[in-house]
């Protein structure tokens, strides 16, 4: 094997310093505030639609550029085990992964430019990868860029199989982001949805994240549940809705009252114990800005007991 020259290896070590000063110090000085955990045996997940980069955002001051690192301090003050992201593009990876040298990352490829919309990143101290793979939530799932009629866009699943180093337990995640446009479509999703996870056993510990665009009341909600997944904010909050999770990087001046659209869903093979919307910002030169236009979703799970 060549060995390499004494040069790059000090740039090497010196570019893995850097990144874990800067995750040193945008953990133990950031003025977010830092999440902690129930118990170190519990599993926290984030869903997190970053918002991808828009044209129209330039000089609103919501641009990826001027939020990155807002959105990089509230991301890492939730101390998740796996972040479940929507509208993820190339500059938010490009970005992101030094901040996070103890997370691997899995996405499913959708688009010309390759991009992995609904990426995941996961840490590879908790877990071990078995399998990641995905399908478009469309009448012809394996069909690249199929969808439905009733959406206005191509959307799709990604799948993340996962065995929990601590427990030995397997864990299933899927993480997706339905139609913006149309509820017939989003129905639809919903129900693709549904039979994707059927193909896997039902007691395996699964999880689904996601922007579903539409609020609890409506019938994709209904048939994620009837599928034999419970809202975990529900779970823990009560059923009346807690209000939006959109906000158009307006936050509480947001004013509209369509409701929570961003969910963390699980099976009865685990437990939720913690939940939270993440409504974490900074005030710049004055303004409110927000990591997104919308809040993130958390969750702390433990593994329900296994049947005898």
């Amino acid at each position: 094997m060549k060995k390499l020259p004494p040069s790059r290896i000090l740039a090497f070590f010196l570019c893995a310093l850097a990144a874990n000063l800067a995750f040193a110090a945008n953990t133990s000085d950031s003025d977010i505030p830092q999440r902690k955990r129930q118990s170190p045996e519990v599993v926290r997940v984030l869903s997190a639609n970053i918002r991808f980069p828009l044209a129209a955002d330039n000089g609103t001051g919501n641009e990826w550029q001027l939020r990155k690192e807002l959105a990089r301090d509230v991301l890492l003050a939730q101390d998740a085990d796996i972040i479940c992201f929507q509208e993820f593009r190339k500059q938010h990876h490009e970005f992101l992964k030094d901040y996070f040298p103890g997370h691997d990352h899995a996405g499913f490829v959708d688009g010309p430019d390759e991009r992995k919309a609904n990426m995941v990143f996961y840490s590879k101290k908790r877990f071990e990868k078995i399998a990641i793979d995905g399908v478009f939530l469309s009448p012809t799932p394996d069909v690249y860029r199929s969808k439905f009629e009733e959406s206005a866009s191509v959307r799709n699943v990604t799948r993340l199989h996962l065995r929990d180093r601590k427990t030995g337990r397997e864990l299933m995640i899927w993480n997706t982001h339905f139609d913006h446009k149309y509820q017939a479509g989003r129905d639809k999703q919903a129900a693709a949805l549904v039979e994707q996870i059927k193909k896997h056993p039902a007691d395996i510990p699964q999880i689904i994240t996601g922007d579903f665009n539409c609020p609890a009341k409506t019938q994709a909600i209904k048939t994620i549940k009837a599928g034999g997944f419970i809202d975990t904010y529900t779970a823990l909050h009560g059923s009346a809705d807690p209000g939006y999770t959109y906000h158009n990087f307006k936050g509480h001046n947001y004013g509209k009252t369509h409701g929570k659209i961003d969910f963390v869903f699980c099976n009865d093979a685990l437990r939720p114990t913690v939940t939270e919307i993440i409504r974490d910002n900074r005030t710049v030169d004055g303004v409110r800005r927000y990591p997104s236009d919308h809040y993130f979703i958390s969750a702390e799970f433990e593994y329900a007991k296994t049947k005898k």
